[in-house]
């Protein structure tokens, strides 16, 4: 039998096709797993991502993707796994270095988590998430100016980074700056109006003010937005739930 050779030609063009349907697939289920993800389905959206893994073995971007589901799942060492690979395929991707330390963070290693928001600054220093993570880190090892300074660059970049205002506030409210620290939170509630940390920590601001009856209002309706809040509005309050107390 007569062996017939493709053209060179060819042979590339199919494989540029063969390529161009991978790759194609690989983002099919990197976008479901981002809706998955955005809905909260974490199971479904980590099956997504290790798919279109599968179909694309060097993509930064999925890895990352992997692993900022991986921490939401609390698989700490999943995610920092995800993370590094992500950043050996491209060592310039600034928001696997700003996630990675986001790990860190989690681990209460907050000089390196640190250093890592630094480098992810200085490759993308137009990163709102990175300044604002680096104040939450920095604002946990005591250092406020820092932290507030970083809050202010997050919200010169993102002005509707509504975990800047949020952490902001709270440092302000530490700072015993409570009025601002209100301001900043009524503007995360305007941005965002189902969001219940913002009127929880609104709510401790107006109780340290002595405005029980507004705090109560706030702390109230962070729990109908999300029970899981309960236990820091206990502690927040002093008191046991249902029925707010009061501070002494």
């Amino acid at each position: 039998m007569q062996r017939v050779y493709l053209p060179v030609i060819l042979l590339l063009a199919v494989s540029a096709i063969a390529q161009a349907q991978t790759s194609g697939l690989a983002e099919s289920y990197l976008n479901r797993g981002n809706s998955f993800f955005a809905h909260r389905y974490l199971d479904q959206a980590l099956a997504d991502y290790d798919i279109a893994i599968k179909f694309n073995p060097r993509w930064a971007r999925a890895y990352h993707n992997r692993g900022v589901a991986r921490h939401a799942k609390g698989d700490l060492d999943g995610a920092m796994a995800d993370f590094d690979t992500a950043i050996e395929i491209d060592p310039s991707y600034a928001l696997a270095y700003c996630s990675r330390s986001n790990v860190l963070y989690a681990r209460g290693d907050l000089d390196q988590a640190i250093e890592g928001y630094n480098r992810a600054i200085a490759i993308n220093p137009r990163l709102a998430d990175a300044y604002c993570n680096r104040g939450a880190a920095r604002k946990a090892r005591g250092d406020l100016d820092g932290a507030i300074a970083d809050y202010n660059q997050s919200l010169r970049i993102n002005p509707r980074l509504t975990d800047a205002y949020n952490n902001r506030g709270n440092a302000l409210t530490t700072r015993g700056r409570l009025q601002e620290a209100i301001s900043d939170f009524d503007k995360a509630i305007n941005i965002d109006v189902l969001n219940a940390a913002a009127y929880a920590n609104r709510g401790y601001a107006l109780l340290l003010q002595g405005k029980t009856a507004e705090a109560e209002k706030d702390f109230e309706r962070c729990l109908k937005l999300d029970p899981k809040f309960k236990s820091l509005v206990q502690r927040m309050t002093g008191s046991s739930l249902p029925g707010l107390g009061r501070r002494p």
